[in-house]
């Protein structure tokens, strides 16, 4: 994994906020966007070893339109991995203290709670002793390895060349095991849930998340014979058909607004 460090500011929210957070990729790794009722929060997530703090600054301002703002931007480091042992002793590491992956998918909470619930479980069935510490341990660890490729693997399939990390990215061939063999049961046009299931590793990311980020990519290998749809598709019928349903919704804002009143 490439990235160690991030930049963050705020920026006004606009007259109407939006429903959805944004992930996009900057020239040295990606800018999240994620809609307040207050503000916008935003943030550069990068690699230091191809941009340093102040020009990933630079760039995360410009493309937010904040170059002559005065905004403080916020300067983070990451220290991406994982403890050897979640649950050491009569210690349990949770949260910062037991690792970090970078928030492309955005796990760290549900990796909390997927390491307080799996500790009660192995506590309590090992009648308060340390006896299903080891399975415990195994299966933290591959919860944190099981995100761990599926984040790379947005790096790895990226068709972007306008810059060296980008390039870099694509030739990583620092990949595991696992990820390996996703990647080339997907080339090979093979049963990919099949593949999946054979890895027991559905319980991280299902393969409909795998198809739709391999396919989303557009990483397409032998697909074979690929079978034209027998009819046309109307994307304006479709698009006016969503629209209309919308319309039945609450706008975004109203239904902020009630959803705040009703909790005070």
């Amino acid at each position: 994994m490439f990235n160690n460090a991030a930049v963050a500011m705020p920026s006004k929210q606009s007259e109407v906020i939006a429903v959805q957070t944004k992930a996009s990729a900057l020239s040295n790794g990606w800018k999240w966007q994620i809609p307040l009722t207050n503000r916008i929060g935003n943030g550069y997530v990068y690699s230091n070893d191809y941009i340093n703090s102040e020009q990933a600054e630079t760039e995360l301002r410009r493309n937010l339109g904040l170059l002559d703002s005065d905004i403080q931007a916020k300067h983070l480091k990451m220290r991406v991995g994982q403890v050897s042992e979640h649950w050491h002793k009569n210690c349990l590491a949770v949260g910062l203290s037991q690792g970090f992956i970078e928030p492309l998918e955005a796990t760290a909470l549900h990796l909390v709670q997927d390491t307080i619930e799996s500790f009660i479980s192995a506590f309590e069935a090992g009648r308060f002793t340390t006896q299903h510490q080891h399975e415990f341990n195994q299966r933290i660890s591959a919860k944190f390895e099981g995100i761990r490729d599926y984040i790379v693997c947005h790096y790895k399939v990226s068709s972007r060349t306008d810059s060296q990390y980008w390039l870099d990215n694509a030739e990583n061939n620092h990949l595991s095991d696992s990820l390996q063999l996703i990647l080339d049961c997907w080339d090979k046009g093979a049963d990919l849930s099949q593949e999946i299931q054979r890895q027991n590793i559905q319980h991280y990311y299902p393969a409909v998340s795998w198809h739709c980020l391999l396919a989303g990519y557009g990483r397409f290998g032998n697909l074979g014979a690929v079978n034209a749809p027998s009819h046309e598709v109307n994307t304006q019928e479709i698009s006016r058909y969503i629209k209309q349903c919308a319309n039945q919704f609450l706008t975004h804002n109203k239904a902020l607004e009630q959803s705040i009143n009703k909790s005070r």
